[in-house]
C-alpha cells in the first residue's frame, strides 16, 4: 500500500503542516471559549442564588400563613434556587473534564505535529542522500 501521489511534495507537506496549525488555533480558541462559558455560568448561578435570597425575604410571613400564593412563591423560589445549583455544577463539570479533555487533545495534537515534521525532516534527509549518492554514480 503506498502513499496517495496527490499527498507528496511540498505543497501537500506544507497544507497539512498549515491543517495540523488551524487546528491547533481552533483548539485554542476552544479552550477560551469554554473557561469564558464556564465563568459566565458560574457568574449566572451567583445572580440566580441572590434572586432567591431576595425573594425569599418576606416581612410579614404571619399574615400569608396558608397563602396559595405564597406557597406558589416558594416553590418558584425553590426550582430557582435548584436551577442555580444545577447551573453551577454543570459549569465546573465543562471547565474540569472537557477543559482536561482539550488540553490533552492539544497536547497530543502538538506531538503528532513535531513527529510528522520530525519524520518528514528524516525522510527528506534520506531522499537527499541518496538522490546524491545516485547523482555521484552515474
Amino acid at each position: 500500500m503506498g502513499f496517495s501521489s496527490a499527498l507528496q511534495g511540498r505543497a501537500a507537506h506544507d497544507a497539512l503542516l498549515n491543517r495540523q496549525e488551524a487546528e491547533l488555533k481552533l483548539l485554542e480558541t476552544m479552550k477560551r471559549c469554554l473557561v469564558q462559558k464556564a465563568k459566565c455560568d458560574r457568574e449566572y448561578a451567583v445572580s440566580l442564588a441572590a434572586v432567591t435570597q431576595q425573594g425569599l425575604k418576606i416581612d410579614r410571613s404571619d399574615d400569608l400563613q396558608g397563602s396559595h400564593i405564597m406557597r406558589a412563591w416558594r416553590s418558584f423560589m425553590e426550582e430557582l434556587e435548584h436551577t442555580a445549583k444545577q447551573i453551577r455544577t454543570n459549569a465546573e463539570q465543562l471547565e474540569t473534564a472537557c477543559h482536561e479533555k482539550l488540553v490533552s487533545l492539544y497536547q497530543e495534537k502538538r506531538r503528532v505535529r513535531k513527529q510528522y515534521q520530525e519524520e518528514h525532516t528524516k525522510i527528506a534527509t534520506q531522499f537527499s542522500h541518496v538522490s546524491i549518492t545516485a547523482c555521484g554514480i552515474y
